[in-house]
């Protein structure tokens, strides 16, 4: 989790030391409830690419919620807000699914 949390870090301060090449917008990000407020809440501190390339675990979204209030000064989201984003997050940006042992990953 640590390695986690410093490799998100060093990227979270890569991202917010490059210049914004285009003006984002909601649909950079899947459609479905939370999607505005995940986007809205989280670009206004760094890029959604982090986001987007992230494949973190519903406890692990959860947890680097109060990992970047902590360190970061985000305002802490708590009740129903936060499960709104810690799902939405966690439904569209967790762990990729292993392909079944023996399987070829690459046939149809």
């Amino acid at each position: 989790m640590r390695r986690l949390l410093l490799a998100l870090s060093l990227c979270a301060g890569w991202a917010m030391a490059q210049p914004a090449a285009t003006a984002e917008e909601p649909t950079v990000l899947p459609d479905g409830e939370g999607r505005d407020e995940v986007f809205y809440g989280c670009t206004a501190c760094h890029s959604s690419a982090l986001i987007r390339r992230s494949r973190l675990s519903h406890a692990q979204w959860d947890g680097l919620m109060d990992w970047m209030a902590e360190r970061h000064g985000m305002t802490p989201l708590e009740g129903a807000d936060r499960a709104l984003v810690v799902n939405y997050l966690a439904r569209h940006f967790g762990p990729a699914q292993a392909p079944a042992r023996g399987r070829n990953p690459f046939l149809n």
